[in-house]
């Protein structure tokens, strides 16, 4: 920590920044641990990289239980043991030149610090990620006065564990930063919504918003604390801009690509059980396939996926020659794809698993061609105008709903896939069509599109109860009820959000 405090300074205010998220885009302790396992060994930087994957399970509320995220930031901290702390101060240094050529300063921050020194104010950066990198960037940004997280070290040797820790805890530099009582001629900016109680000591609040749905995250009352708009209008949207600096790294790795891009938190949920979950029950169910649905399906998924992103890449490519206000643009203009590593990448996991799955010989061939007309398909959509693009659209869900299902060709009767793919297409892709009709101003009816996805599992589910009253075939009235005991669940879950309002989520610092 720094040791000069607010009558050092000699000046009549303060102004105290967050670091990670505000005046840089990057976590500054996950990244920083990173940059220096990296270049230094492969075996650690692998591990860094897995805990970073726990950290976004970590934000599933059930996961997040099991993996609270201090737990996982100290896992992370842990790879450090053994390097000198010489040597942190040197990959800090080099780390901080990084963050500056590619631009991963935040620019509208970099501005709000300039006015509060033109109005004679102090800078001060409070963060809670470890003291190399946030001493090298507050270096860089000529500020004096900064207080982080520090590293434990022994013989001048990192320790693997935190001296101190700021996380949770920004309180305790309040006097050292002489705020008083009422917080006057004083300043804060955060984008972290844990900072809220911190935040309360100082006049003037800016709460940094990176995005337009983050202002929900922030359980305060608006009429205290004031929003700071950290993002272009054409960055407002939610998969505006998805594709950035700080994602792009994540993009090879199939499927993150179109879950980085379209999908997010409630997509993925989406993926994982309206799609997924009730193919492989239903894999289980109507065929003789029994536990070996649980793998097969989930990795049909898989290489459906991996194929149906190379076309998004290819869409939202073109869409990146839209217009600057477009709501279409997923890929940050900064941002450059190797296209050939993504394409290529994919390729070869969809080639190894279709050689490797216990999938009939015949099936092979035809689930790989029709991977291939659902790319065409996905092509000829992107090239399509914009008016005849419900077609395709269609057609796309359609393969969505249905091409996964290929897989099994040749293990099941043809008409029971028929069927299956049927049913699927009614449930998931019918209320996505109507959405997208009505986007498209089609479609003049403004049916609740709760309704469009409850109806369908409503009949599923009543053709189930009467077949299985019939014919005690049980296996439609379970697919039926699963589908609408999520319904109920997800309006349920939207109706507490309306009257509750949502609860920040956790983050590593």
């Amino acid at each position: 920590m720094t040791t000069r405090t607010r009558s050092e300074m000699g000046t009549q205010g303060i102004a105290v920044f967050d670091v990670c998220g505000t005046v840089t885009r990057t976590n500054n302790t996950s990244d920083f641990i990173g940059f220096v396992l990296k270049r230094d060994s492969a075996f650690k930087y692998g591990l860094s990289l897995l805990v970073r994957a726990l950290c976004l399970l970590g934000r599933f509320p059930g996961i997040r239980r099991v993996l609270p995220a201090g737990w996982l930031r100290n896992r992370q901290i842990a790879l450090l043991r053994g390097y000198s702390a010489v040597r942190l101060r040197e990959m800090a240094g080099l780390y901080v030149d990084s963050l500056f050529s590619q631009g991963l300063q935040n620019p509208r921050i970099v501005d709000a610090m300039r006015q509060e020194r033109e109005r004679g104010n102090a800078v001060f950066f409070v963060s809670a990620a470890v003291d190399p990198p946030i001493a090298a960037i507050a270096e860089r940004f000529h500020v004096e006065g900064f207080f982080s997280s520090e590293l434990e070290t022994a013989d001048g040797v990192c320790t693997g564990r935190l001296k101190s820790d700021l996380l949770g805890r920004k309180h305790v530099v309040l006097e050292r930063i002489a705020v008083d009582g009422e917080g006057r001629d004083s300043s804060v900016y955060s984008d972290n919504p844990q900072d809220a109680a911190f935040m309360e000591h100082f006049a003037r609040r800016y709460i940094v918003l990176n995005t337009i749905p983050a202002r929900r995250m922030w359980p305060v009352d608006m009429g205290r604390f004031h929003p700071f708009a950290n993002y272009d209008i054409p960055g407002a949207g939610e998969d505006i801009d998805s594709i950035n600096e700080r994602t792009a790294g994540w993009i090879y790795v199939p499927p993150l690509y179109y879950v980085i891009s379209r999908f997010h938190r409630r997509g993925l949920y989406s993926l994982v059980l309206r799609e997924t979950i009730p193919v492989t029950l239903a894999g289980c169910l109507f065929t003789s396939l029994g536990a070996l649905s649980f793998v097969l399906m989930p990795l049909s998924f898989l290489m459906f996926d991996s194929i149906y992103e190379i076309g998004g890449l290819v869409n939202d490519l073109c869409a990146r020659r839209e217009p600057p206000d477009t709501r279409t643009r997923r890929i940050s203009p900064q941002v450059r794809i190797h296209i050939g590593l993504f394409v290529s990448l994919r390729i070869v996991l969809v080639a190894l698993l279709l050689i490797g799955l216990p999938v009939a010989p015949l099936a092979k061939p035809v689930y790989a061609g029709l991977l291939c007309l659902c790319l065409a398909g996905y092509l000829l959509h992107t090239a399509s105008p914009p008016h005849r693009r419900v077609f395709t659209f269609i057609l796309l869900k359609w393969c969505r709903c249905c091409v996964p299902w290929a897989i099994l060709l040749f293990r099941v009767p043809i008409a029971t896939l028929v069927w299956l793919c049927t049913i699927f297409f009614l449930l998931d892709g019918f209320w996505r069509v109507y959405v997208y009709c009505r986007m498209r101003g089609l479609i003049r009816a403004r049916i609740p599109v709760w309704h469009t996805r409850c109806v369908p599992a409503a009949i599923l589910c009543g053709l189930g109860a009467v077949v299985y009253l019939v014919t005690g075939f049980s296996s439609l009235l379970i697919i039926g009820s699963y589908y609408v005991l999520l319904e109920c669940l997800q309006t349920l879950g939207v109706a507490r959000l309306r009257d509750g309002g949502e609860h920040p989520a956790s983050g590593v610092r």
